[in-house]
């Protein structure tokens, strides 16, 4: 293959210009198995442009020749032999043995002669200990995925990000203080309602446990856990320890749950104290040494760090073949690649053929960024058959030096319409989204796709098998998750799977994307977006930013004054980058250049959230747009965090690649918070069970996280699991008993108690939903719920404590369902409910809980003395009761006989009912029926929300420009937050609007203009 026709120069007798350098190397002196003490220094000297694979055969040769190693050529195998470095007291492996070694991030220094020299040293891998082999065990079955069989090869995408996410998890760990992780307190930032505003102006009662005395005190909300505990050390007899050093070494902690409070925080910022300030309940602390918290240790890290640069290629001008001797290239760079991307489509074959099998298929072939299709081609129609050759090549009408990276090669096997060949590529002038499967001309059959440029920014070569997706034939179970369809992984079933084999050019070196240009300079802005000399003067407008300006001279003090200006005015229209982004040609590198000029200069603290979560979507695949709105998630504070956990674990799937940006900072979120950390196990883990396009993703984040939670929160995720293997198997034996069609026994549940005893709990466990409550032994209460998928109704004892005990913690365990579709719609009404809160209006809505724990079985909260409205009429008329007025009220009037919680009750309730009637309106849920709205004996109403329900009423929520501009900012801003918030529950999880026409529908009915 050749690229742009470039002059090559040959080998010739003058002197070479290449820079040199020396490297030395400790190598271990071979004795048996084992390695001495002993190490001696090895100098090599080889070209600044050489990768790491030609560094290994130089030094190969020198030690052949001075036979100072036993094996020399196994120094050429990476898994015998590593290379490292030290810096900063750490150490760090040469992964990738394609990097150069000028890109190396190590402590370069100059020797004698002036050459740039620096030390590495190689190290014998050794045979993994048991330790090690059980642990990864351990972690194995946590997560639900073997890793270490999906990532047996060491430069496979799930390896590399293996080892890369070694970095962030290291840095986090060296900033986490141990006390503040184990006692983090659950607080908001909200203020108070106004109706427990008079409550403030009273003291709090508070009763504080210690050391087998209790005593009580009257606190104002306005008091830190440090007053508390002033209090506690003044009703000590006095001793030697001061109270600073005393306090350090204590913490209190709400009676019976996992929650503390700590820190410098108003005990009306504690979730807890609001709860009993809400519920007029009694406070009960109990006073806990630090020195007796639960082990955090983290286990030795048996994997060192990779080089910071492994996976990133040179500047373009350096391995471009231009000026270069042939011994002098390594690599080509794919900007140097003047000629159209194409592939041979060589054929397909299937194992087992099936039962409907269409006349004529065809294959379409597709380059896919983000959402969009750049170009696609088909091939000619053919008989179905079980292996069907074509032997033909499709070429695209784009270049290979315009492919960016993330780009990916789409395969889909179509039934054929027509039995004409269609070979030529087309492109739109408009680039189109990826094609809705169900909607396009030809059914599909089964799809595929391939990252062009893989996560080591090489250029995929030569022959290639991938084994397809299937597209289901039931319109149910069909495949429509909008992200899903852009998935990499290929199907784990080799055996039965279809399998397209296609051939892709070869070259004679690495083709790479290189990482810049030299002459790229950030602090130089492009004349077509710099702003103008004169104030006067408008900026350019969004249609003026794809100009492609030389980038020559650094800016001088005018320039300077201009970006600050420009960066002023861009803060302005932050609110429409996400629009001017869409416009952006991705593919032509000059418009790229300016963009990120662009980006460079402007700051995250610049951007609204709701855009840089829109900015996470799948229309915007650019790394360092990503980065930007990561950027900006990085200021949200943990319960920021916590409320938009759900979307961001969603939206890992978008990700070019494993290792990203957005993979990074969750990692770092989860091991700084218990409470971010709980929830991220269990979304990532959900998903490795129930997503297996991206299982893979999903299960490296998942390992990097559980390798730096720490023991206690291992052990506590090891009880959970437990629960829920045994839960599981309880739920299919129950449903063999009692399929989904038939009805219950009056023996199911002496039955289910009995299966019950056949399992192993542990003593207690923390609650996946909810990890402040931690549930102990099975009370005889449970039972079987007359539903169609047989759910578990189950009760557990409570924690034990000084404080009077509580009532049973309820679980409900579903087994058929998947509850990530619930969990999305709850988390919007907790959405809805903290803007309420924050505008100090308690509507009092009743998220209850609801975790999915793997692939259609989760958790639902039980929700204590709930009854539907419809089971209220007909208690007090029979089936005129739908017709009583006063129905409610003389129930709430039973249950509240006090005149003064009548009144509370009545005004919770019809409190519920707005909110409730403002969120079901919104999220367009239809059949909203009595029996699908329940109440609780305070008033509080309660929604059963059926997911088949959701967006049916989706027309009720458009906005005319008008309609805007007339309503005020902040509420702009808030409908903004609801907007980006539905647009990810529609791309991740509901199927039914997967389809780009409802998508875009949705879009023009619920944004702001």
């Amino acid at each position: 293959m050749r690229c742009r026709r470039t002059r090559v120069r040959r080998k010739h007798t003058s002197t070479s210009c290449s820079r040199l350098i020396t490297v030395r190397r400790r190598l271990p002196i071979k004795e048996g198995v084992r390695f001495a003490q002993d190490h001696e220094a090895v100098q090599v000297s080889v070209p600044a442009q050489c990768t790491v694979h030609q560094l290994r055969l130089q030094l190969c040769k020198v030690l052949q020749e001075t036979s100072r190693l036993p094996d020399p050529f196994g120094l050429l195998d990476p898994d015998k032999y590593t290379l490292l470095y030290t810096k900063d007291e750490d150490e760090f492996e040469i992964y990738d043995d394609y990097q150069v070694l000028k890109t190396l991030d190590a402590p370069w220094f100059q020797d004698a002669k002036g050459r740039q020299t620096v030390w590495i040293k190689v190290l014998a891998k050794q045979e993994n200990s048991e330790e090690k082999v059980c642990y990864q065990r351990l972690l194995n079955d946590l997560i639900g995925y073997d890793l270490d069989s999906a990532a047996a090869n060491r430069l496979s995408e799930p390896s590399f990000a293996r080892r890369k996410f070694a970095t962030p998890r290291k840095e986090e760990l060296r900033r986490r203080e141990a006390v503040k992780y184990a006692t983090e307190p659950w607080t908001t930032s909200a203020p108070l309602p106004k109706d427990q505003h008079d409550q403030v102006k009273r003291k709090l009662p508070i009763t504080l446990h210690h050391a087998g005395t209790s005593f009580h005190v009257k606190a104002d909300v306005n008091n830190t856990p440090a007053d508390l505990l002033m209090a506690i050390w003044e009703s000590m007899p006095s001793g030697d320890q001061a109270f600073p050093k005393w306090a350090e070494e204590h913490v209190l902690k709400v009676c019976g749950r996992e929650e503390y409070l700590s820190g410098n925080f108003q005990l009306s910022d504690f979730l807890w104290v609001r709860h009993c300030l809400k519920n007029v309940l009694e406070i009960h602390l109990t006073l806990v040494a630090v020195a007796s918290l639960p082990d955090d240790t983290v286990r030795k890290e048996y994997w060192p760090q990779v080089d910071s640069l492994t996976g990133l290629s040179s500047c373009h001008e350096e391995i471009s073949l231009a000026g270069k001797e042939i011994e002098e290239i390594v690599m080509i760079s794919l900007w140097d690649c003047e000629r159209n991307f194409r592939v041979k489509l060589l054929g397909f074959d299937i194992p087992e053929m099936p039962e409907k099998t269409p006349e004529l298929v065809q294959v379409e072939a597709t380059i896919i960024y983000g959402s969009k299709v750049i170009s696609s081609v088909c091939s000619s129609s053919k008989e179905f058959a079980e292996e069907v050759l074509w032997n033909t090549w499709l070429e695209f009408d784009r270049p290979l030096k315009v492919i960016p990276r993330g780009a990916k090669l789409g395969f889909t096997i179509n039934c054929s319409m027509v039995t004409k060949p269609s070979k030529k590529s087309k492109s739109p002038t408009s680039e189109s989204k990826v094609p809705d499967f169900k909607k396009s001309k030809g059914k599909v059959l089964y799809f595929a796709n391939l990252q062009l440029i893989d996560h080591r920014s090489l250029l995929s070569q030569g022959p290639q098998t991938l084994h397809m997706w299937s597209f289901p034939e039931q319109e149910e179970e069909a495949f429509t998750y909008e992200a899903d369809k852009l998935s990499t992984a290929i199907n784990p079933d080799v055996d039965k799977s279809m399998a397209i084999t296609f051939l892709l050019d070869r070259y004679s070196f690495p083709v790479v994307l290189p990482h810049s240009r030299a002459s790229s300079d950030i602090t130089a802005p492009p004349s077509a977006v710099s702003p103008s000399v004169d104030h006067d003067v408008p900026l350019p407008t969004t249609a003026t930013c794809s100009s492609s300006s030389p980038v020559t001279s650094p800016p001088t003090p005018t320039v300077k004054d201009r970006l600050s200006r420009f960066r002023q005015e861009s803060v302005r229209y932050a609110s429409n980058l996400p629009q001017f982004l869409r416009t952006v040609d991705w593919l032509d590198p000059s418009a790229v250049q300016d963009v990120h000029w662009l980006l460079g200069y402007w700051r995250p603290e610049d951007l609204e959230l709701p855009v840089a979560l829109e900015l996470l979507s799948v229309d915007y695949t650019d790394e360092k747009v990503r980065r930007l709105a990561v950027q900006r998630l990085e200021m949200m504070s943990n319960e920021e965090v916590l409320r938009y956990l759900l979307q961001l674990v969603q939206t890992l799937k978008v990700e070019p690649y494993h290792d990203s940006c957005l993979a990074r900072f969750l990692i770092q979120r989860a091991l700084r918070s218990k409470r971010v950390g709980h929830f991220f196990f269990w979304y990532l883990r959900s998903e490795v069970a129930g997503c297996p396009f991206f299982r893979q993703r999903m299960a490296v984040i998942l390992e990097a996280y559980l390798l730096g939670c720490g023991e206690a929160m291992l052990s506590s995720f090891q009880c959970q699991v437990q629960v829920v293997k045994a839960l599981h198997d309880v739920a299919i034996k129950v449903k063999m008993l009692y399929p989904e069609k038939s009805s219950l026994s009056t023996l199911a549940s002496q039955k289910l108690q009995e299966i019950l005893q056949e399992h192993n709990f542990p003593p207690d466990f923390q609650v996946p939903f909810d990890p402040r409550v931690r549930a102990g032994t099975l009370l005889v209460k449970c039972k079987v719920m007359p539903s169609k998928k047989k759910p578990l109704w189950l009760e557990f004892t409570c924690m034990e404590s000084e404080a009077p005990a509580g009532p049973p913690v309820g679980i409900i365990f579903k087994q058929g369902d998947d509850l990530r579709q619930d969990m999305l719609i709850i988390q919007t009404l907790m959405v809805m409910d903290s803007i309420w809160q924050e505008n100090c209006l308690d509507l009092n809505l009743v998220p209850y809980g609801c975790i999915s724990t793997g692939y259609n079985i989760g958790m639902i909260e039980i929700v204590r003395d709930a009854v539907t409205i419809a089971a209220i009429q007909r208690n007090q008329g029979g089936t005129t009761g739908a017709f009583k007025n006063n129905a409610l009220y003389e129930w709430l009037r039973e249950k509240c006989p006090l005149l003064e919680k009548q009144y509370q009750a009545m005004e919770k309730f019809v409190n519920s009912c707005a909110a409730y009637c403002v969120a079901t309106y919104v999220l367009g849920i239809g059949d909203r029926h009595n029996d699908n709205i329940m109440i609780t004996n305070q008033g509080k109403r309660k929604s059963k929300l059926e997911l088949g329900e959701i967006f049916k009423m989706y027309f009720v929520f458009k906005c005319s420009a008008a309609s805007i501009y007339s309503t005020s900012q902040k509420f702009g801003h808030t409908f903004s937050y609801l907007c980006v918030f539905f647009l990810f529950i529609i791309l991740y999880i509901f199927p039914q609007f997967s389809s780009s026409q409802i998508i875009h529908h949705l879009n023009i009915s619920i944004s702001v203009p």
